[in-house]
């Protein structure tokens, strides 16, 4: 018999959860620190414009502090914000033409072995697949964002969407067939 073995990380994110329930502002900062970059990573790539994606962020640690009372520990902490960062950027892209300019402009982590032109390559290489998310459906977009930038498995995703497992495996699929073809196109020098 396999016993689940414990993640400290979680388990430290529901303590800190059951604190702000309490009232402990250092617990709310803390958690603030951990997740306020990565829901802004998950809000810029919904709703791909900045002041928008901090206005999500605020607006999730601010249900993060209003609602901690009533998290259940039923899934993960990062499940249950990640839901909350979910509903929040699909209010803010809801009713409006989203520009498909903007996305996380990162930078990528320079290898000192590598020369220019492979440099100049990987560079064009994350380009294009930025390019290439803009054109997904937010709800495609989403299922991308979670499994391979957030790191969640499908059953989280579907916690996170409120839909079925088998839905977000047929979102996945044609998010990867829409992506195939775009990303093909872009190193083609085309548009699909």
């Amino acid at each position: 018999m396999s016993e689940r073995v414990p993640d400290s990380a979680s388990e430290q994110e529901a303590d800190w959860i059951r604190q702000i329930a309490d009232g402990d502002r250092r617990a709310f900062e803390e958690l603030y620190e951990v997740y306020g970059p990565r829901i802004f990573r998950f809000a810029i790539r919904m709703v791909r414009e900045e002041t928008k994606a901090e206005e999500v962020v605020n607006d999730v640690m601010f249900e993060v502090w209003k609602s901690a009372g009533r998290y259940e520990a039923r899934s993960k902490p990062s499940t249950w914000i990640l839901g909350i960062a979910r509903f929040r950027a699909l209010n803010a892209i809801r009713g409006k033409k989203i520009e498909t300019q903007e996305l996380d402009d990162a930078t990528p982590i320079v290898d000192p072995s590598e020369d220019a032109g492979e440099l100049l390559d990987r560079h064009s290489q994350i380009e294009r697949v930025k390019e290439a998310l803009t054109q997904l459906s937010p709800e495609h977009r989403e299922v991308v964002e979670l499994t391979y930038f957030q790191g969640c498995s499908y059953k989280e995703i579907a916690e996170i969407a409120g839909c079925p497992e088998g839905t977000v495996k047929t979102r996945m699929y044609h998010a990867k067939r829409r992506l195939e073809p775009l990303l093909a196109a872009e190193a083609a020098g085309g548009s699909p």
